[in-house]
């Protein structure tokens, strides 16, 4: 399928969309997703270091098994 074949499809898709709350919600969707594309943002320093914190964590052992996040994510979300 080429290029011109995908936009018209999408072309298409976006003449369906009704409501403007949803037009503009695709339309953040889209901007977000091509300035993401044609503009990576490289890893902020406090980010790195949130990163490197999190790995010395993991390494001294300190962490919560998956089984018990879903387990108490189930309690959080009934409450």
């Amino acid at each position: 399928m080429s290029s011109t074949d995908i936009k018209s499809i999408l072309f298409k898709q976006i003449e369906r969309v009704e409501k403007e709350e949803d037009l503009q919600d695709l339309l953040l969707t889209v901007t977000e997703f091509i300035n993401h594309r044609t503009d990576p943002q490289p890893e902020s320093p406090a980010l790195l270091e949130q990163l490197q914190h999190a790995l010395v964590s993991v390494e001294a052992g300190r962490v919560i098994p998956h089984d018990q996040v879903v387990k108490e994510s189930k309690l959080w979300i009934t409450r």
